[in-house]
Order: structure tokens, then C-alpha cells, then sequence
């Protein structure tokens, strides 16, 4: 993970309240490869530390979209499977599983002894019914939508049916489990190490008595406070000032503000994809040349620089760099005579070139900023371009009614990076839907091995143009954890202990000769 020693009166951006930009998105809900810190910082020897939290968010896992709020769920709530800042998936409450040999069945079975933090034992009924109450809630519903049944076979088993063979389906459940009474409530008891005490007005984390993992958390004090903060000049002040030590989130949101102080900054890893969406329906960007040859006009790597701050990944792929799922053989580079080449072969007349509308929305200075500057670069290579920036309600009703040529959107995607969303008529806006890669994107769920397939079709036909995945930032008072290696939305992830999906895999456990060609492939 990155880290980077901050002086005074260098500014980072930080968000601190608000859910994810995004139109469009397909989800509500919340990077780089998996390395060592490059030194270890001593933990401080002050006996306090701080966090804050907007209240009106509350603490269910399941409702609240606030980042500030976020950042301490995993403290607070565990779940089967956390997703590691390389996208895969890797156990926590759950010891072991096994997979049907049509893929759609998977039984769990959790680790025994877990407890929650009134001393009460974890179930599967508990696991099923947090399930269950994520499938219905905005953040969770897309990764969980090919559920069918949630079933507590017994104290400790769970068993999931779903409508589709999923090979990767494990890695959907990083959701929180709390206890099954109180999945509705605000302040829910998980099984982290610390629980939420006081009232949702005043609040603080008390240190679990029966947290079962034996290594202590990156925070171990018996009590960490909270300062309730209304609004993000207020969590400046409290983080500025000293009341707090750690503030989380998205560094380039329209909600950001800038920090004068000495501090140590972090980067998380997000499925946040940004990227260039076609209306197929222009007279320009139905040659499907010239759609193709955007991606190579696209000077990534300095938008990354410039625009996000080194805060997101440059990628022309829709995936992560840092997943398994990325092929370096299929990824495109910057070559603007690409374009240029294809803009004069497209024998584009005068009225046609000087009327390419970029639409973004505008409630986003960052993405406006990268929308501009993708703009001046399709105008130095031949094609004159408009940026367009409407505030979100106008925004939304010129994508419905397709009056642009193309948009710059946001969507988070589910950790193994489906784009059902683009192909099912959800975000398929401009006139890309497509049956043929609804296909591939189900053929993918199947079988990982068959993305490759996938994204050499996007790239192909460039309904899409991936352009970044954004990085969230976890800004910490110097000296008050010793390391962070963030997984996706778990910010106090216990990396030195993470086991891999094949430690928990008992799929093939008992079979009787080797299988050499498995009909799921469950690790990563």
C-alpha cells in the first residue's frame, strides 16, 4: 500500500460524508498490488484516539452510505469473506465451503467459537439473516442479485442457491453479518473487536471482551472515541485540531476538503470505475472505428497526475489493474495517431465535427476537470469536442434522452468486476445494449477464464471506454497505527493473518481421484 508522509500545508482532498458520486451507478453501496509498507511507523504513546461520524448516517452496515461513518465498520462487523486490495476474496467468519458440481450451491460453514460482542454466539441464522437484509438494501443488492434461497442448515451451516452457476460467488460475501434481531437497527452488535456504545447522538467503540482473533487490531486501545461531526468542515476541524487521528474516504469527491496539517496518507482500493460511455445513435461514434480509437487518445496516466492527485488506477480494461482478472496482452496505450488516423478515414463533414457534445455531470469538479482535459485531447487529434456539464437532474435526463455523443460516468462495480449493468438495460444508455455481452458477462460469472473473452469484446466493439479506477484516501495523525493494508471497503483489515480461498475450499477435499479440470473453480 501507499504511503506517503505529508508536511504542513500540503493539501489532500478527502470526502466525509456523502455515498458515492455516481450517475450512473448500479449500486449505492462502497489500489494497488498487495506490497509491504515501506517502513513501519511506532505506534504513538498517547492512550487516546479518535474518529468521527456524521450521525444522521447511523452504523447500520447495511443502510449507511457515509465513508466517515464506514471507516470503522471493520472494527465493528466481520463477515464470510473480505475482499483483499488485490480483489480476491479471503475468509474470515467462514472456515469452510464447498461448491455443487453445477456451481449454483454453496454450502458455508463458519468458524466455531465466534462470539458477538454480548457474548452471544454466532449462527448461520445470523449469517442468513444479514444476507438477507443486504440483498434488499441499495448497497448490496447488485452483488447478491443471483440469490434464490439463504439457508441455516444448521448452527453453523449455510447453504446459498442461485439462479446462475458462479464460480467466483464467494467473493460477493464481504457482507457485515451482525445479529439477526437487529439487522434494521442503527447501532447493530457484530462480532469485531469492538462494539458501539452510548446513542447514536454520543457515541464511542469499547474494546470487545470476546473478540475471538488472537492478534490485537491495528487500534487495541480499550476505547476509541468518537466525536459526532455534521459536516465535512467539521471533521477537518476535529482531525486538524487533534480531536480525531483518522478520517476515510474518497479524496476527489465534490464533497472533498483540504487538510494544513502533518499527517500520514493511505490509499484504499475501490471498484469505482470511471469511464467513457458512446451513444451509439451520433452520427460519429456509430463508426465503430472511430469509438475504438478513443481509448488510444486517452493520456491516462498524466489525468491520474493531474486531475486525481495519484489517487486512482490508469486502465483501458474494465477491471482494476491490481485483480487477476487484468491482461496486460489486451490492454491499449497511448497512441494519439490512432485516433487521428481513424477521425480522417471517418470523412466526418463540418456540421458533424463541430457539434460533438462531452456531457458530465457537473456536481463533480474532478470528473468535469478529467472531462475537460479528454476534450482538449480529442481536439488536438482532429475531432472537435464540447464539454457539456450539467448539474445531476439535468445530467440524468440528457443521458435518458441521448443528447450527447458521448458522457463521462461513474459505476462501482462488484469486486469480480461484472458489467451486467451496461448489457441489461440498467446503464445501457446511448443504445448498447446487447445481448451478445449479456452472454459473455454470464459466461464470466461462470468461469473467470472467460472475462479475457469478455473484455477483448469491449475493446473490440467499445461500447465502453474505461479510463480510471479511483483510490479512496485514509488520512492518519503520525504515529497512531503502525500499518494499514486496506481490503475493498474494510479498512482495518488484518492482512498478516489472511488466509486464501483455497485454505477454506473443501470442494474437492474428498474426491476420490484427482480432478484435473474442476466443473467450479473456486480460488481466485
Amino acid at each position: 500500500m501507499k504511503r506517503i508522509a505529508l508536511l504542513c500545508l500540503v493539501l489532500a482532498m478527502l470526502l466525509c460524508a456523502c455515498n458515492v458520486d455516481t450517475p450512473p451507478s448500479a449500486t449505492q453501496a462502497p489500489t494497488q498490488s498487495e506490497l509491504p509498507t515501506q517502513e513501519e511507523t511506532p505506534a504513538r504513546s498517547g492512550e487516546t484516539f479518535g474518529m468521527s461520524y456524521t450521525p444522521e448516517y447511523g452504523f447500520n452496515p447495511y443502510t449507511c452510505a457515509a465513508t466517515t461513518n464506514r471507516a470503522m465498520f471493520s472494527l465493528l462487523y466481520e463477515s464470510l469473506f473480505v475482499v483483499s486490495n488485490q480483489f480476491r476474496a479471503e475468509p474470515l467468519l467462514c472456515e469452510s465451503f464447498t461448491v455443487s458440481e453445477d456451481g449454483k450451491t454453496y454450502t458455508y460453514t463458519l468458524i466455531p467459537g465466534v462470539k458477538f460482542a454480548d457474548g452471544t454466539p454466532l449462527t448461520a441464522d445470523d449469517a442468513a439473516a444479514s444476507i438477507r437484509a443486504a440483498k434488499q438494501s441499495k448497497l448490496y443488492a447488485a452483488r447478491l442479485a443471483h440469490i434464490s434461497s439463504i439457508t441455516a442448515q444448521s448452527d453453523l451451516r449455510l447453504t446459498i442457491l442461485l439462479d446462475t452457476p458462479y464460480e467466483n460467488f464467494s467473493l460477493m460475501l464481504d457482507v457485515p453479518i451482525v445479529k439477526a434481531d437487529m439487522v434494521e437497527d442503527d447501532m447493530p452488535i457484530g462480532t469485531g473487536a469492538y462494539a458501539l456504545q452510548g446513542t447514536l447522538a454520543a457515541a464511542s467503540l469499547q474494546r470487545s471482551k470476546h473478540w475471538w482473533q488472537m492478534k490485537a487490531p491495528a487500534v487495541s486501545l480499550d476505547t476509541i472515541l468518537l466525536n459526532a461531526s455534521d459536516t465535512p468542515g467539521e471533521i477537518r476541524d476535529d482531525f486538524e485540531f487533534g480531536t480525531t487521528d483518522l478520517v476515510y474516504g474518497d479524496p476527489n469527491s465534490d464533497a472533498a476538503v483540504g487538510y494544513r496539517c502533518d499527517y500520514e496518507l493511505w490509499e484504499a482500493p475501490t471498484t469505482v470505475m470511471e469511464y467513457i460511455g458512446f451513444n451509439l445513435n451520433s452520427s460519429i461514434f456509430s463508426n465503430i472505428a472511430v469509438r475504438r480509437a478513443v481509448t488510444r487518445v486517452i493520456d491516462r496516466e498524466s489525468l491520474v497526475k493531474s486531475v486525481y492527485g495519484g489517487f486512482a488506477l490508469a486502465t483501458s480494461l474494465p477491471c482494476s489493474p491490481d485483480s487477476d482478472l487484468y491482461d496486460e496482452t489486451l490492454a491499449e496505450s497511448y497512441a494519439p495517431e490512432s485516433f487521428q488516423t481513424a477521425v480522417r478515414s471517418a470523412r466526418l463533414s463540418s456540421s458533424e465535427s463541430s457539434a460533438v457534445i462531452f456531457l458530465v455531470c457537473a456536481d463533480n469538479p474532478t470528473r468535469v476537470s478529467a472531462a475537460q482535459q479528454m476534450a482538449e485531447s480529442f481536439r488536438a487529434n482532429g475531432l472537435p469536442v464540447t464539454v457539456r456539464a450539467l448539474v445531476r437532474e439535468e445530467y440524468e435526463r440528457a443521458l435518458q434522452n441521448g443528447n450527447y455523443d458521448l458522457y463521462y460516468g461513474q459505476v462501482r462495480l462488484t469486486a469480480n468486476f461484472d458489467l451486467t449493468p451496461f448489457f441489461d438495460g440498467t446503464l445501457s444508455y446511448g443504445g448498447i445494449r446487447s445481448d451478445t455481452l449479456l452472454s459473455l458477462c454470464t459466461a464470466s460469472l461462470e468461469n473467470s477464464g472467460n472475462y479475457y473473452e469478455l473484455c477483448a469484446k469491449i475493446l473490440n466493439e467499445a461500447p465502453i471506454c474505461p479510463v480510471v479506477f479511483k483510490s479512496y484516501s485514509i488520512c492518519v495523525a503520525r504515529g497512531a497505527v503502525s500499518a494499514i493494508v486496506p481490503g475493498v471497503d474494510f479498512l482495518f483489515r488484518n492482512a498478516s493473518t489472511a488466509r486464501t480461498l483455497a485454505d477454506a475450499d473443501k470442494t474437492y477435499e474428498n474426491a476420490t481421484e484427482p480432478v484435473s479440470e474442476p466443473v467450479s473453480e473456486t480460488s481466485p
